[in-house]
């Protein structure tokens, strides 16, 4: 039974739109850090395929002249609205009851299955990493879906009030990005009138009848109303990010490297803190200083004066001489106290940056562990499931090709000699009757054992080629093309001596 096919939506408000999130949208610096966090989804060689809704509803390449965050801010002076969060810094607006919601964030997008074909029909696609898909076309159905969902929205919220409505194709469903500024029928910036409603139950009837009227559309294209995000808490996530997620889930050295990196962030926190004081307690104790030796100077200035009145056996008030002596005395005793307590701040803001340094050290290299056994479990289990997914299709394989010769021996004879040699060129066979010698002797080729591979495939019924001398990776070639080339040889290889490979 076919999976029931469905539209999502995803609105996420915000209060400040990043760069680093526009160039994501935008696809600007593909190869800087927002690439490498959707690593394993995005397929650079269909980028070219992405577009925008402008205006109108017009299709057109994505604009990367202006970003997202000039945007939002021409629309809010077009309504001689200023940035209500200037001034404040990004971590002041991750502060609850801080800031203002300046935009709304949608994602829009379906079931896999049909988003993928609105964007690209019945064209082959390989979805395998590093993948050339750069023959593929965009499809007419994707723009016309594009289309309608815009124009729902601007006739919702205002077209004026989209700052942004990017379509991506090049990642593993394809999907939209729009961006609009809560900018109420007044004129004034208010997500709560434009979205959010008075309260929470204001707010889940507007996302459903978001959610019923959204529907409508998708019904055109062979989709269902989906299920709310915003009730669900559904997140829109990367293979690798999901990858990852379980990773660390179930693996418990990731565990308690997690834990040692939290525990380590809390400590670094702690002393960080203790060293503001400690550097608080350090400026004023040398202001302290600093002022008593002022002081200290002045009364000396005063007491020599008197003293140099007396010997000249001038008027001189010795009671007071005595008084300047006693607060020369005092501030002497402080400024030791003073210098004491600032060696032992000094000594403490010392130890305090070193115990930071180590901290700090033991933080990168927990980073660093962590990074390193990630990328390693990841390819460990991609290899682990490879092999297991191959047994399990070369045994799918021969089952197919024992159904498909039932399936010709009650054939008319006429239609038998047609299917049988349709039956016999095709790849189901190969992969049927010598799958695993195929991937032996693919793998041997790779590994540059290419005596021991003809040895093999010769010995295992093969005789259909030969690698010839010479055989290896090219200069020019990459490791995924060579592998590709080893499967092909592997393929022609393992045919019977007279056959040739038959290529689609």
């Amino acid at each position: 039974m076919a999976k029931e096919q469905k539209q999502s939506i995803d609105l996420r408000p915000g209060k400040r739109f990043s760069t680093a999130l526009s160039n994501e949208n935008l696809r600007i610096g593909e190869d800087s850090a927002w690439s490498a966090k959707i690593a394993g989804t995005l397929d650079k060689t269909r980028s070219k395929l992405d577009f925008e809704i402008g205006k109108g509803g017009v299709v057109t390449n994505i604009d990367q002249s202006r970003s997202i965050p000039k945007r939002i801010k021409a629309i809010l002076d077009k309504y001689g609205i200023s940035d209500p969060n200037q001034g404040l810094t990004d971590e002041q607006l991750e502060q609850k009851g801080t800031g203002v919601r300046t935009y709304a964030s949608f994602i829009l997008q379906g079931s896999h299955d049909t988003m993928r074909g609105l964007a690209f029909g019945k064209q082959f696609m390989c979805i395998a990493p590093n993948a050339d898909n750069s023959h593929l076309e965009r499809g007419e159905r994707i723009e016309k879906w594009a289309k309608d969902m815009y124009n729902y929205i601007a006739e919702k919220y205002g077209e004026d009030r989209i700052a942004a409505f990017v379509v991506h194709l090049d990642e593993t469903t394809p999907h939209a990005h729009c961006v609009v500024v809560p900018i109420d029928q007044e004129g004034k910036l208010s997500f709560k009138n434009v979205f959010a409603g008075n309260d929470k139950y204001e707010f889940s009837k507007r996302t459903k009848q978001l959610w019923d009227e959204a529907a409508l559309i998708a019904e055109k294209y062979g989709m269902k109303r989906g299920d709310d995000k915003l009730s669900t808490g559904a997140k829109h996530k990367s293979y690798l990010h999901w990858m990852r997620e379980q990773i660390a889930t179930n693996s418990e050295t990731i565990d308690e490297q997690l834990k040692a990196i939290g525990e380590n962030q809390q400590l670094l926190y702690t002393i960080n803190a203790a060293i503001k004081k400690a550097e608080t307690k350090l400026k004023g104790l040398t202001t302290m200083i600093k002022n008593l030796e002022t002081q200290k100077q002045e009364i000396r200035n005063q007491i020599a004066n008197l003293e140099e009145d007396l010997a000249k056996g001038q008027a001189s008030n010795e009671e007071e001489l005595k008084k300047l002596k006693e607060q020369l005395e005092k501030i002497e005793t402080d400024i030791e106290d003073k210098n004491e307590k600032l060696l032992e701040a000094t000594k403490e803001l010392q130890d305090l940056a070193q115990r930071k340094l180590r901290l700090k050290t033991k933080y990168e290299q927990l980073m660093r562990d962590i990074n390193e056994d990630l990328p390693t479990k990841l390819e460990a289990g991609s290899r682990q499931m490879s092999v297991s997914l191959w047994d399990e299709t070369v045994k799918n394989f021969k089952k197919d090709k024992a159904d498909f010769e039932q399936f010709s021996r009650e054939l008319p004879p006429n239609l038998r000699v047609k299917f049988d040699n349709l039956l016999e060129d095709s790849v189901l066979v190969e992969m049927a009757d010598h799958g695993n010698e195929i991937a032996a002797t693919a793998t041997a080729l790779f590994l540059g054992y290419v005596d021991k591979a003809t040895n093999y495939a010769e010995s295992n019924g093969g005789g259909g080629a030969s690698p010839g001398t010479g055989w290896g990776r090219k200069e020019d070639e990459d490791e995924e093309a060579y592998k590709r080339r080893c499967c092909i040889m592997g393929r022609m290889m393992m045919r019977p001596a007279g056959r040739k490979l038959k290529r689609s």
